[in-house]
């Protein structure tokens, strides 16, 4: 008998384990990450200068003077076939407009491009530059720039469309 007394003892104690010191440590680590937490600035925010509330032109103004495309011409008739071949190094090496080879560099291809645009009777008001794909960016870049100011010298919205240069052009 005394035997199943032991073991009843043991099972009828019952194991306390304490708990404030558990709430304690809770509360300090608590306290500890709420003083410590220091908020990143919100993403996106940024000072924006905000353009005044007057207009920048003046709606009264003459707009400047273009010469409208003729719709009974066909597109394809309008545009200016423009051709730029790398040279040695990715370099540019020739360029072609429309049939004429161009010879003078940058230059040259100003100077034709004014005849052409500021000439009445020829229907151009878009070109179409067909690119060797082994040409250099900043060349193709700078005859941009050339068509640009002689499309805008001409009073004309400069419509540039480009296509890399095949094998067979």
């Amino acid at each position: 008998m005394s035997r199943n007394q032991g073991r009843r003892k043991r099972s009828e104690q019952s194991l306390e384990i304490p708990v404030t010191p558990m709430l304690d440590m809770a509360f300090q680590l608590l306290t500890f990450f709420i003083l410590t937490y220091q908020p990143m600035p919100a993403e996106g925010q940024f000072v924006m200068n905000i353009m005044p509330a007057a207009p920048a032109t003046d709606i009264n103004a003459q707009s400047p003077e273009t010469t409208q495309a003729n719709p009974d011409v066909p597109a394809a008739l309008r545009t200016l076939p423009t051709t730029l071949r790398a040279g040695e190094g990715g370099n540019l090496g020739q360029i072609i407009l429309g049939e004429n080879d161009i010879q003078g560099g940058m230059d040259e291809l100003k100077q034709q491009l004014d005849e052409i645009f500021r000439d009445p009777t020829l229907p151009f008001d878009q070109t179409m530059i067909k690119v060797d794909p082994n040409l250099k960016y900043s060349a193709l870049m700078q005859v941009i720039d050339v068509f640009s100011r002689a499309f805008n010298e001409a009073k004309k919205e400069p419509k540039l469309s480009f296509a890399e240069l095949t094998g067979e052009d």
